[in-house]
């Protein structure tokens, strides 16, 4: 089974949209595709058969402001992150193209109370509490608009309360920010990751600095990252940078049976 894995990154993700698009025109294609915060994102437009439009949805974001009074009317905030996604979706990814779709698409949130609990863990609320990673399925799932935002939401840049259930949840990567156990644990062991950081580092939660990638005993593992450093920033919609993450070649990192082998690809 193939995987397609795509770490959260906020605005780098206009590199992963590139990239996915690259492959879509080459004929790949995955049975599970799983994100985390920015890269649920990509992965639903992959999943929904628009990998090849990624890169002028990317565009179409191109000097977008996340601060500004006019989002004051609808948002009650200054901080646009989560309007400008939500138009996004509204706009170019209808919730019914992820319905019945050939592949799975998984998108990570974190429960926010089970994560609080996890920072200040008492013995007997630990063995109550369940993990604070949760896992959402388009095929179990039809608010997937929901669940995206829910997977994006930062507190402050993203305006009031991100609410899947009734629960508070808050940004994927906070729990896991590749979902690589998950989709080993559905059967995955051909898995492509895609992140936007030199030499393929990728950052395995939120809190956690970039790092290279560990070989798995029974997976392939291809990393594809660029070929020079990104210059667009995190939450940054400047057209020349996001250019550039757009239109970066990128390389390819093979982990395979304890050995990696790297070579230029695009």
């Amino acid at each position: 089974m193939r995987a397609l894995s795509l770490p959260g990154c906020a605005c780098r993700g206009a590199f992963q949209f590139a990239v996915a698009a690259r492959l879509a025109a080459a004929g790949e294609r995955f049975a599970l595709v799983a994100g985390a915060s920015s890269g649920s994102v990509c992965g639903a437009i992959t999943v929904a058969g628009l990998a090849e439009r990624g890169p002028t949805i990317a565009r179409s974001l191109m000097g977008s402001p996340v601060v500004s009074t006019r989002y004051l009317a609808r948002e009650r905030s200054i901080f646009g992150m989560g309007r400008i996604l939500r138009d996004a979706l509204e706009e170019h990814l209808p919730e019914r193209l992820l319905e019945g779709t050939e592949a799975e698409l998984l998108v990570a949130t974190t429960h926010a109370e089970r994560y609080a609990r996890g920072l200040f863990p008492r013995p007997t609320l630990a063995r109550l509490s369940p993990e604070s990673l949760v896992i959402h399925s388009n095929r179990d799932r039809r608010d997937l608009h929901d669940v995206i935002v829910a997977s994006c939401y930062i507190p402050l840049l993203y305006a009031g309360v991100s609410r899947l259930d009734g629960e508070v949840h808050v940004d994927g990567a906070v729990a896991d920010n590749t979902l690589l156990d998950a989709v080993i644990a559905r059967g995955a062991r051909d898995i492509t990751v895609i992140t936007p950081f030199a030499d393929g580092a990728v950052a395995r939660t939120m809190f956690s600095r970039e790092a290279p990638l560990l070989a798995h005993p029974e997976v392939r593992i291809r990393v594809l990252y660029p070929e020079r450093p990104l210059s667009v920033g995190r939450f940054d919609f400047d057209p020349e940078r996001l250019e550039q993450a757009l239109t970066m070649p990128h390389c390819e990192l093979i982990l395979s049976n304890g050995i990696a082998s790297r070579r230029a690809s695009a």
